[in-house]
């Protein structure tokens, strides 16, 4: 439907709004703002496509160079403003029903796209160590965040290839609500980002870190130096109750190491989500 018509879900009205907004100035002209990005989406929807056959999918009356110098004027912001205003108008229309027990969730994770070879991208963004140095592709990093119910993209952060996700989810933790929940793999599970996501009153479902120590054993001994095979023993939590045979509540000790991309601002906040939830057991 989408491919049919895309004046029908994104008018010209916002893409202009939303050009003036972000102070972008351009003149009336065969390619302005609305149909650049029009014809800049039907090649996102057609697979990435080359210009010269966007040009004839958008019946446009110029060149694939006309159009790819038009499309080198949109702002970014413009873009990016672009995408919250589909995506928040999109997510009202589909919120009838309620989310899972009640609750709105989201899934976030981490991945990579490779960039033109420009020098400006290879200064950025740098490029992977496997390739020769000055011959490879620059490389980013991408954290995305999804609506689990509609599938929506809410946003997305692009960062120099060597970026922990770690560093960069707090940034998507304010397009939340209290009792949202938001589902990721183990590269954003550590005491920090739990003590962020208590601070907003936000729930989590995380895999372990690889590296944190699980046991479910009654007897289990705090982790120290583990001879070999009693890893099952020993865990790097208090265990305070038991709920069931793989369910437990357990309490984490605060690392005394900060994170380097941590703001003292972040860290106080941390601190205090730390000591409230210490005073509850």
């Amino acid at each position: 439907r989408i491919k049919r018509n895309v004046a029908e879900f994104l008018t010209a009205e916002s893409i202009e709004e939303v050009c003036r907004e972000v102070g972008h100035v351009w003149r009336e002209r065969q390619l302005g703002p609305a149909k650049t990005v029009w014809a800049f989406l039907l090649q996102v929807l057609h697979g990435n496509t080359s210009c010269a056959h966007t040009v004839r999918l958008a019946n446009l009356p110029c060149t694939a160079e006309a159009y790819c110098e038009a499309r080198a004027r949109l702002p970014v912001a413009a873009l990016q403003l672009l995408l919250e205003h589909v995506t928040r108008m999109a997510r009202r229309s589909c919120y009838a029903a309620p989310g899972w027990r009640g609750h709105r969730t989201f899934l976030v994770d981490g991945t990579g796209v490779s960039m033109p070879d420009t020098p400006e991208l290879q200064v950025h963004f740098g490029q992977p160590g496997q390739q020769r140095k000055g011959c490879g592709f620059p490389q980013a990093h991408l954290v995305a965040m999804f609506d689990a119910t509609t599938g929506l993209l809410v946003k997305m952060l692009a960062t120099p290839l060597r970026t922990h996700d770690q560093s960069q989810v707090a940034f998507l933790h304010p397009e939340l609500s209290a009792g949202d929940v938001l589902v990721g793999d183990r590269g954003f599970a550590s005491y920090v980002h739990l003590a962020l996501i208590l601070g907003r009153k936000l729930h989590a479902v995380l895999r372990v870190h690889q590296r944190q120590l699980v046991s479910f054993r009654l007897d289990r001994q705090l982790s120290g130096p583990l001879a070999r095979g009693t890893v099952a023993q020993n865990a790097k939590s208090r265990l305070l109750k038991k709920l069931g045979r793989f369910d437990q509540i357990v309490q984490y000790p605060r690392p005394p190491q900060c994170p380097t991309w941590m703001d003292a601002a972040t860290r106080s906040e941390e601190r205090r989500v730390g000591k409230e939830c210490r005073s509850r057991w």
